[in-house]
C-alpha cells in the first residue's frame, strides 16, 4: 500500500513539474517576443498564462507592459480593476491602473486612482514612492511631487523623500526648491555632503541653476554645520566669487584644524584656473598661519610658482606669438628677483627633496627664458639630472637642457640630453615623444635621414601629440622619392640655424632652395620657411612677396594654405592692415576649408569683424 501511495505522489510531482516546466517555457517565449518587439505575439501568450493563474502578479505586470505598447488600455483597465477588487492591498495595481487612464488621456481619473490608496490614512509611507514613481514615469510631475511631499511628511525616512523631491525639482528646473531639499538633508544628516555635492553639480551648469542654488544654500547655511561651508565654498568657486570662496576656506581650515590642507587644495585650484595672484596669496597665508604644517614645503613652493606663472603671463603678452619663429627676448620685471629668492628659500630649506628640485627646475626656466642666462640655467638643470634621476621632474630638466644645448649649437650634448629621457622611469609618455621628435631633428641636422625617418615613425604612432603635425611634414620631406640628399643637407643646415635663432643665416639657405627648380617639394617648403625667417626679423614686405608667390600656385603647392594663413597673420599683426588680413583669412576658409589652419583663421576673422574701426 505504501508503495502505491509513493508511486502516486511521485507521479503527481512529475506531472506538476512537467506543467511548471511548460509554463516556464511559455513565459520565456513570451518574454522573447517582447524583447524582439513583437508585442502582439507576446500578449497572446501572456493572456493564456494570466487566464491560467489570474492571481499571479508577474503575469499582470507583463500584460501591463505589452498592452501599453499595443495601446489595449480597455482590456488592461478591466484586468487591473479586477485585481484591485480581489487584492486591494496590491499598491502596484493602483500605479498601473492610474498610468493606463493617464495614457488614455483621462488625467483626472488617473490622479484619482493614484490617490485612492491613501484616502484611508494609516498607509505605509513606502507606497507614496511606489505610486509617485508611476506618476513620474508618465511625466505627471505635479502629482509625483505632491505624493513625494506627503510621503516625506509621514515617513521616518525623510531624507529619502527629500532626495526624490530634489531630483524632481531639478528636472523641472525648480532649482530653488531643489536647493531647499538639499538644505533639509544637510541639516538632518551632514554626512550626506559628498552625495549632495554630486547632485548639485550635476545641474549647476543649467540656466539659472547656480544662482538659485547659491542663494538658497547661503540663506539656509548654519555656521556650526561645516558641511554647508564646504558646499558654499565650492559654489562660490563655481560662480567665480573667489574672494568669498577664499574667506570660506579660511574658516573651514580653522574650524577643522586642517593646518592649511583645505587652503592648499583651494590654492592649487586657483593656480589651475590661472588665478595666480589669488593662489600666491593663499599659499602665502598658509606659510603665515601654519609654519609647522606637514604641507608647508609644498605651500612654500606653490607661492613662487604662482608668482612665476604671473611673470610668464606678462612675458607671453610681450612675445610675438603669432610668428612661427622669433628671437629669445629678455624680460625685465622687478618681480623676477622676488620669485627667484622665494624659490631659493625652498632649495635651501628642503635640500634634496622633491620641492627643492622642482624649485631648481623653475629657477632654471626663469633664468633660461626670462633672463636668457643659459649657463646658470644649465648648472641647475644638471644638478637635477645628476642628483635626482628618479624625480618626476627629471625628464623635463633633461628636455630643457637639450633645448639650451641646441640653441648654443652643442648638438652632441643635446642628443645626450634627449636620449636620457628615454631611459627615465618617471618620464611621461608625452615627454618621451617630445624627446624622440627632438632626436629625429638632430638626426636630420647631421644628415642621418634614414635614422630620422625611423624616429619620426614613432612620433606618428600618436597623432594627437603636439609634435605629430611637424613630424608628418618632416617625414614627407625625408621621402627619398621626393627630395635628393644634397638639397636635404642644405635644408637640414637651415633648420639647425633656425633652431639656434640665426634667422638671417638660415634665410640664405632657404632662399637658395626656394630658387632651385630641381628641389621639388623642398623648393615649396623652403619658400615658406624663407618667408617665416623674414617675418622673424620683421622684414614683412619681403615675406609678403615670397608668400604671395607660394599662395598663387593654389592647390598645386601643398603649402599654399599655410602661405595664405601667414599672409593673414602678417597683415593682422605685422602691418595692422586689418582689411587685408580679413581678405586672406576669408580666402583660406573659401579655398582650403579642410586646412589645419582653418579653425584659427575663422577665430581671427571673427575677432577682426568685431574689432572697432574695421
Amino acid at each position: 500500500m505504501k508503495k502505491i501511495v509513493t508511486v502516486i505522489i511521485f507521479c503527481l510531482l512529475l506531472t506538476f513539474a512537467y506543467a511548471q516546466q511548460r509554463v516556464d517555457q511559455r513565459l520565456a517565449l513570451a518574454q522573447g517576443y517582447e524583447q524582439a518587439g513583437d508585442f502582439n505575439s507576446a500578449a497572446k501568450i501572456y493572456e493564456e498564462l494570466y487566464l491560467s493563474d489570474p492571481a499571479n502578479s508577474q503575469y499582470i505586470s507583463s500584460l501591463y507592459r505589452v498592452y501599453i505598447q499595443i495601446k489595449n488600455y480597455a482590456a488592461l483597465i478591466n484586468i487591473l480593476e479586477e485585481r484591485i477588487t480581489q487584492v486591494p492591498d496590491d499598491i502596484s495595481s493602483y500605479g498601473m491602473l492610474g498610468s493606463s487612464y493617464y495614457l488614455m488621456g483621462n488625467e483626472e481619473k488617473a490622479s484619482e486612482v493614484w490617490r485612492s490608496p491613501f484616502i484611508s490614512g494609516n498607509v505605509n509611507p513606502v507606497f507614496y514612492r511606489v505610486i509617485a514613481d508611476y506618476a513620474l514615469e508618465r511625466r505627471a510631475f505635479e502629482t509625483a511631487i505632491e505624493l513625494y511631499e506627503e510621503g516625506k511628511n509621514i515617513s521616518p525616512e525623510k531624507v529619502l523623500y527629500a532626495y526624490d523631491l530634489a531630483r524632481l525639482y531639478s528636472f523641472t528646473m525648480q532649482f530653488e526648491k531643489a536647493a531647499e531639499e538639499y538644505c533639509f538633508i544637510l541639516t538632518t544628516d551632514p554626512a550626506q555632503l559628498p552625495t549632495i555635492e554630486a547632485k548639485v553639480f550635476e545641474n549647476v551648469n543649467r540656466p539659472g541653476a547656480l544662482d538659485a542654488t547659491l542663494k538658497i544654500i547661503s540663506d539656509c547655511s548654519i555656521k556650526s554645520n561645516i558641511s554647508f561651508s564646504y558646499l558654499l565654498a565650492k559654489l562660490y568657486t563655481e560662480k567665480k566669487l573667489y574672494d568669498k570662496a577664499y574667506e570660506t576656506y579660511l574658516y573651514i581650515d580653522e574650524a577643522q584644524s586642517g593646518q592649511g590642507k583645505e587652503l592648499y587644495r583651494f590654492g592649487q585650484q586657483m593656480y589651475s584656473e590661472k588665478q595666480y595672484q589669488l593662489s600666491s596669496e593663499v599659499f602665502n597665508k598658509i606659510i603665515e598661519l601654519y609654519p609647522d604644517s606637514p604641507i608647508i614645503s609644498f605651500a612654500r613652493l606653490g607661492y613662487p610658482r604662482s608668482l612665476e606663472a604671473s611673470l610668464f603671463e606678462e612675458y607671453t603678452k610681450a612675445l610675438p606669438l603669432w610668428k612661427s619663429y622669433f628671437p629669445l627676448q629678455k624680460f625685465f620685471s622687478d618681480d623676477i628677483e622676488k620669485v627667484l629668492t622665494a624659490f631659493n628659500d625652498v632649495i635651501n630649506l628642503y635640500k634634496h627633496s622633491e620641492p627643492a628640485y622642482e624649485a631648481m627646475l623653475r629657477t632654471a626656466i626663469v633664468k633660461f627664458y626670462l633672463q636668457n642666462n643659459f649657463e646658470e640655467a644649465r648648472q641647475l638643470l644638471k644638478t637635477i639630472v645628476n642628483e635626482a634621476p628618479l624625480s618626476k621632474i627629471s625628464a623635463e630638466a633633461s628636455l630643457e637642457l637639450g633645448n639650451i644645448d641646441l640653441i648654443e649649437g652643442k648638438i652632441d650634448d643635446a642628443e645626450r640630453d634627449y636620449t636620457s629621457v628615454m631611459s627615465l622611469h618617471t618620464a611621461r609618455e608625452d615627454e618621451k615623444i617630445k624627446a624622440v621628435y627632438k632626436l629625429a631633428r638632430i638626426k636630420i641636422y647631421r644628415g642621418q635621414f634614414i635614422e630620422a625617418r625611423e624616429l619620426l615613425s614613432k612620433v606618428l604612432t600618436n597623432l594627437k601629440d603636439n609634435s605629430a603635425n611637424d613630424a608628418v611634414e618632416l617625414s614627407l620631406l625625408l621621402n627619398p622619392e621626393m627630395s635628393d640628399s644634397s638639397n636635404l643637407l642644405i635644408f637640414a643646415q637651415a633648420e639647425f640655424l633656425t633652431e639656434q635663432k640665426k634667422f638671417n643665416e638660415a634665410a640664405d639657405n632657404y632662399k637658395k632652395l626656394s630658387n632651385n627648380q630641381q628641389a621639388f617639394i623642398l623648393q615649396s617648403i623652403s619658400a615658406v620657411r624663407y618667408g617665416e625667417m623674414m617675418i622673424a626679423i620683421d622684414n614683412y614686405q619681403e615675406a609678403i612677396l615670397v608668400l604671395e608667390q607660394v599662395s598663387s600656385a593654389g592647390e598645386k603647392n601643398i603649402y599654399s594654405d599655410k602661405a595664405v594663413y601667414l599672409l593673414g597673420k602678417i597683415y593682422q599683426f605685422g602691418t595692422q592692415n586689418y582689411t587685408k588680413a580679413g581678405e586672406f583669412y576669408q580666402k583660406l576658409l573659401t579655398d582650403y576649408p579642410k586646412s589645419i589652419y582653418a579653425e584659427n583663421a575663422r577665430e581671427q576673422l571673427l575677432l577682426l569683424q568685431n574689432k572697432p574701426g574695421t
